[in-house]
């Protein structure tokens, strides 16, 4: 049956007819015709059935160029558009031959029908001109491009030619080839990287043995060249608009591939000089590395161990041709990395609608020299109305790996521009994960990319991660929203977390200082003590955050001990932040809350006159002052303060101070409503309701402020 219909579908294809050749295996003229009933009915019937099942590309010049080449694609079912990075590319899509780690020779042969053989042979030389300096050759064929060659080739042999009167006139062959010569680039930008190839293909046909007879001449018609160009691009996108809602573990694995085949079409020419073109066949699909402990929560290291970087690849395409949809392919290839040096195991299986059904395949890597390995694959094509498909492949890969460890070499080069370097960097990112992707985070903030600088860290965790989150915390505190704030400091808290409980934490003072400031924005007052106590160097911002931490936690005496200290070192570092003013605010209150009035006063006096001015938009966000001034906190306080200490003129000229100097700002308001009830008690002389009204206004003051009650 499979010698039948791929014979018909030959020389329809020549334009024959069934009336003018007959194919016989026999030497028996009554075999010989039994036969050519058959093959007119079996023609009929698998033309009829593959119209149906793969919707028209059955008869169609070119269609040798249809079986499929290479290992990978073939068990994943023929999907394999957005992946494309092997030998194999210049058949399924040139722009993935950039993306191949090594130097690729890959072959396979196989008997698809009886004496039918189909052969393809592939070779890519990704990055061939890595140390080219000239522009023109480094766009060529530098370190961003990739050259491939392909052949595939169908032959037959064997058939008997006869004339219409069956006279016999000696054995014929077929074979079909396709010679493809293939160039693809890569453009890096932050938006993502484009990979785009394009191929040059030739093909030939010939019948040999053919000859002429009386009612039959053949002349010119045995063999024939033509020409044709596809073209293909793949996607990978990083800062691309429509996917920055995605975090970048997520996104990275992801690529979308678009190919045309045959854009200019070769053609056959049949009897008559009439052409039969190649159709034009559009493929688009996606592919999508599944790495599968970044899909299982933090909290289950045992089962994020067990995965380690095992990975799934999966890819969908759609295929149309000559504008029809025709073809539905999906496929998966698991990733099993056994060793360092390259051991492999790769399952693969997929599923399409067309005539091969389901596919199952497997592949062995091995090593057998450092820079060189061997890939065995094997794929079994179901099919429903014809035997399996068997078809064993083999790849040899030779040369350095060109993967994450060589972009970052080259990074390295101390004579790039940083806009070459940030190329290189994003090609490590890009194939996250690898061992490198940290250290390429870290110094693409550096030279670029700041504004990203959150979708890095979010993909590697750790103190690049915390830092962002704290900072964002700040920016949301500078808002106003305080309880996304300190979701934020939480999530800080817990990437901090994991470095500090490491046995030696590499984490410096300051970033212990952002550890400690998110925890305290998160309200975690306690742990912030015990990571602020890690902080080797005394400094202003580290007793000011203690002394906010032990004033949260009502340990007043602690507290003013911390102030005291920030106070103390205003004069020997540079005030940033307004910490300074902040810290004496601190001490003030918590001297207040200590009964001890007079030192409290001597702090706020000395606020008042040395820090009047506004808080700098990047002063420590907690507490968050609401109009951005500590001043009228301080002058209101030293009211209440005077009239605790029953000095009651001078309390009530403190809180008309804060009312006459500050009007606009929150404590200025609130002294203008209660000034004339001191008024009217301090005339009435009513010094019990009047203590009551102080002892209100501090208690809201203190409630305002979020403090404890007294221990």
């Amino acid at each position: 049956m499979h010698l039948e219909r791929q014979e018909t579908h030959i020389l329809q294809n020549r334009g024959f007819t069934v009336e003018n050749a007959g194919h016989l295996k026999n030497n028996t003229e009554r075999i010989m015709k039994r036969r050519i009933v058959k093959v007119i009915v079996m023609a009929i019937m698998c033309v009829a059935v593959r119209q149906v099942l793969a919707q028209g590309d059955a008869g169609q010049a070119g269609a040798f160029l249809n079986y499929g080449v290479g290992g990978r694609a073939m068990g994943m079912g023929r999907a394999f558009v957005a992946v494309s990075d092997d030998a194999s590319g210049s058949y399924w899509n040139p722009a993935g031959l950039v993306g191949a780690r090594r130097m690729e020779l890959s072959t396979t042969y196989t008997n698809l029908y009886y004496d039918t053989q189909f052969a393809h042979l592939g070779l890519v030389i990704p990055r061939p001109g890595r140390t080219l300096k000239d522009k023109v050759a480094r766009f060529l064929v530098g370190p961003s491009t990739a050259v491939g060659f392909g052949w595939v080739g169908l032959s037959m042999t064997g058939f008997e030619q006869r004339s219409s009167t069956r006279e016999y006139l000696g054995d014929f062959g077929l074979s079909e080839n396709a010679f493809i010569s293939s160039w693809a680039r890569e453009e890096v930008g932050s938006w993502g990287i484009f990979r785009y190839g394009i191929n040059l293909k030739f093909v030939h046909q010939d019948f040999s043995g053919l000859q002429n007879s009386g009612s039959m001449d053949m002349a010119g018609s045995s063999t024939d060249w033509s020409g044709g160009i596809d073209v293909g691009m793949i996607f990978q996108p990083i800062h691309a608009p429509v996917f920055r809602i995605f975090s970048l573990r997520y996104l990275l694995p992801l690529k979308i591939g678009f190919s045309v085949q045959n854009l200019v079409q070769p053609s056959w020419k049949r009897l008559g000089m009439e052409k039969d073109p190649f159709p034009t066949i559009i493929r688009w699909g996606l592919s999508y590395r599944w790495v599968i402990k970044d899909w299982v929560p933090d909290n289950w290291k045992g089962l994020r161990s067990l995965f380690g970087n095992t990975q799934i690849l999966l890819a969908f395409d759609r295929e149309y041709l000559d504008g029809r949809q025709t073809g539905t392919y999906f496929g998966a290839e698991g990733q099993f990395i056994f060793s360092e040096s390259g051991f492999a195991l790769f399952p693969r299986v997929g599923i399409n609608n067309r005539t091969e059904g389901t596919a199952l395949g497997i592949g062995f890597c091995m090593p057998f020299t450092s820079n060189a390995l061997i890939r065995i694959d094997y794929a079994y094509g179901f099919h429903p109305f014809l035997d399996g498909d068997n078809r064993f492949f083999m790849t040899l890969q030779m040369g350095p790996g060109l993967g994450p460890s060589f972009f970052r070499q080259m990074s390295e080069k101390t004579d790039l521009p940083n806009k070459e370097i940030r190329q290189y960097l994003l090609r490590v990112i890009a194939d996250y994960p690898n061992e490198y992707v940290i250290g390429a985070v870290n110094k693409i903030t550096q030279i670029s990319d700041s504004a990203y600088a959150r979708r890095y860290f979010d993909l590697t965790g750790g103190l690049g991660l915390a830092n962002s989150l704290f900072h964002e915390s700040w920016e949301l505190m500078k808002e106003g929203r305080i309880s996304r704030a300190q979701k934020k400091a939480e999530d800080a808290s817990n990437e901090y977390a994991i470095v500090f409980t490491q046995p030696e934490h590499a984490m410096t003072d300051s970033e212990l200082l952002n550890y400690g400031e998110a925890l305290i924005i998160a309200q975690r007052m306690g742990p912030a003590i015990s990571v602020l106590t890690e902080v080797e160097q005394n400094s202003l911002r580290r007793s000011y955050l203690m002394g906010l931490c032990y004033k949260a936690l009502g340990e007043w005496s602690k507290a003013i001990n911390s102030f005291s200290e920030a106070v103390r070192l205003v004069d020997t570092e540079m005030d940033l932040a307004n910490m300074a003013g902040l810290s004496f605010l601190g001490l003030g209150q918590a001297l207040v809350r200590m009964e001890q009035y007079e030192t409290a006063r001597v702090a706020l006096e000395k606020l008042i006159d040395k820090y009047a001015q506004s808080l700098d938009e990047n002063y420590p966000r907690y507490p968050a002052f609401r109009d951005g001034y500590i001043v009228d906190d301080a002058q209101y306080l030293l009211g209440l303060t005077y009239l605790l200490e029953k000095q009651y003129e001078e309390g009530v000229a403190s809180l008309l101070r804060t009312a006459l100097f500050y009007p606009n700002m929150q404590y200025g308001q609130l002294a203008e409503s209660n000034t004339g009830n001191f008024i009217q008690l301090m005339q009435a002389a009513s010094w019990d309701l009047m203590d009551n009204l102080v002892d209100r206004l501090l208690n809201n003051y203190f409630d305002e402020h979020g403090w404890p009650p007294t221990q």
